[in-house]
């Protein structure tokens, strides 16, 4: 098995529901398990979960579970078997009526599942289906109607999705799919929720009390894939535990060329705050059917590495492609291989070092850590931590000296999962006086052989809440 810190997330599916294939998954390198809830039933996802506690107990591995939560996604309604297919310049409706979409001489219907289309996308807007594939433009509107001319030719089916680049939609971010969807997901205690279609910060305020309403603390996972998410992505990351690079309908909601550049932002605002992010959405696509990428794919995968992302994640390639497990040992190997070449050469290396001037006393102490650690050339940093702030803020430095995190809570530990180059996670109860809490850890560091004699190592104690840094010699 391949080392790496870069984390690895698929998304289960057909292709790997069973605790076999999700064994597979685990020596291939998968740290967190998807669940999309866009698909499946509650019986098929509460089947996955039982299948992922089940293999982890065989590895003796965490995986930590994401819950994805489907959002306003705008789709078409019932259409024919084999869809309607529209030329370029062809003139089609599309309704808010209950009706089945048809095709005649005259006239082209589609049916619509967003009832207040026609109140939120104005005249000259325009209109991308499939993921793009079809472009569209509004000639004409009327009270359930709007009147669509193709800029493209393509194929129309039940269920594609529908998206308005320029329109600002009003759905409510979470729906009432989402509301029960999520009183399943707690209920089960996934490890994560994905908001899909963030918009802005009250998005994640407003899920977050519903969390704790339900008497649960779930970190939350705000999914950038609107334009008006673009325009606050300080702010929504500031207020998420964790933030999504959602390149699918991000692509089609802002120009394709903006996508690579808003990754980059995303990706250095989400290191800034020390908080995870994970890059998505076709990192291996050819891989559904084929069964290695192309270059181009290693190129992307490689270049989200090189952006010190936390995670890279695969949706249709583990989910219903062919190769599950190839995928997942791509995206392994791709990391490992990065990783190690950053080490070796300077030009490649960069240490995350933020302004010192904005930093709290308690980011500081990490930073401080992170500097002995490189200075002394410890082998290891250890991290207590009770909520994972501590071990979070040391790893968003990416200084390659391995971080063992120590931790009283096998929730926080289950929470790393997803956090860049937190591979080692052993959950152990300390005394809360600092001075016999310092003794006890490098006791018990000796005792469990967790580094050698000789070895220097640099131990940091709840940065959140104290300002302990302490450096021992084996």
């Amino acid at each position: 098995m391949f080392q790496k810190n870069t984390k690895v997330v698929c998304t289960l599916g057909p292709s790997s529901d069973s605790v076999n294939e999700i064994l597979a998954l685990i020596k291939a390198g998968m740290n967190v398990a998807r669940l999309n809830f866009s698909h499946g039933t509650y019986e098929s996802h509460l089947k996955l979960i039982q299948n992922i506690h089940k293999a982890e107990n065989l590895t003796k591995t965490r995986i930590g579970i994401l819950q994805d939560l489907q959002g306003p996604k705008i789709r078409i309604g019932e259409m024919p078997e084999d869809g309607i297919q529209i030329k370029k310049d062809e003139v089609f409706t599309i309704t808010t009526k209950d009706i089945k979409g048809e095709k005649t001489k005259n006239k082209i219907i589609i049916p619509l599942t967003y009832k207040n289309v026609c109140r939120d996308v104005k005249k000259n807007a325009t209109v991308l289906i499939n993921d793009g594939l079809l472009e569209a433009i509004v000639v004409n509107k009327r009270k359930n109607e709007l009147i669509l001319k193709a800029k493209t030719s393509g194929i129309i089916k039940h269920g594609n999705g529908i998206n308005f680049p320029n329109s600002s939609i009003s759905a409510k971010t979470i729906t009432e799919k989402d509301l029960k969807d999520l009183e399943f997901g707690l209920k089960n205690n996934v490890d994560f929720v994905a908001l899909s279609f963030v918009k802005s910060k009250k998005d994640i305020e407003d899920l977050r009390k519903i969390i704790e309403h339900k008497g649960k603390n779930t970190p939350i996972i705000a999914k950038i894939e609107r334009h008006e998410a673009v325009a606050h992505l300080k702010e929504i990351i500031k207020s998420a535990d964790g933030v999504m690079v959602a390149r699918g309908d991000l692509g089609t909601d802002i120009p394709p060329e903006h996508v690579p550049l808003v990754q980059k932002r995303i990706i250095n605002i989400a290191n800034e705050y020390g908080k995870p992010v994970i890059t998505a959405t076709q990192v291996l696509q050819s891989m559904v059917k084929n069964p290695v990428p192309t270059r181009a794919e290693i190129s992307d995968a490689a270049n989200a590495v090189f952006d010190h992302t936390d995670a890279i994640m695969l949706s249709n390639e583990t989910a219903v492609g062919k190769y599950p497990t190839r995928a997942s040992m791509v995206l392994t190997k791709v990391a490992h291989s990065v990783e190690e070449e950053m080490q070796k050469h300077k030009e490649l290396k960069e240490y995350v070092f933020p302004n010192t001037k904005k930093m709290r006393k308690t980011l500081m102490t990490c930073e401080k850590a992170c500097e002995l650690a490189i200075k002394i050339k410890a082998s290891a940093i250890f991290a207590y931590t009770d909520g994972g702030f501590t071990a979070r803020q040391v790893a968003r430095y990416r200084i390659y000296t391995p971080i063992i995190t120590l931790t009283p809570f096998e929730k926080t530990a289950r929470e790393l999962t997803l956090v860049w180059g937190i591979n080692k996670v052993l959950v152990k109860k300390f005394p809360k006086e600092t001075n016999k809490k310092l003794q006890n850890i490098v006791n018990f560091i000796v005792r469990e052989r967790l580094a050698k004699k000789g070895q220097k190592i640099v131990i940091v104690c709840n940065a959140s809440n104290t300002n302990t840094i302490s450096t021992y010699k084996l």
